[in-house]
């Protein structure tokens, strides 16, 4: 998708646990669950 709208050279980070350090066990307890993970994405577009 990020290739149709023109960006180039798109790189992404490694997988994490995004909310492994929520002070709500609640949360962390769905984030395993679900194997909720966030990464970083870097993508560039050329200047016109």
């Amino acid at each position: 998708m990020l290739e149709r709208h023109g960006f180039e050279r798109i790189e992404t980070g490694q997988l994490v646990d995004t909310y492994a350090r929520s002070k709500f066990e609640d949360t962390r307890a769905k984030a395993q669950k679900f194997g909720a993970r966030g990464t970083t994405l870097k993508a560039y577009k050329p200047e016109l």
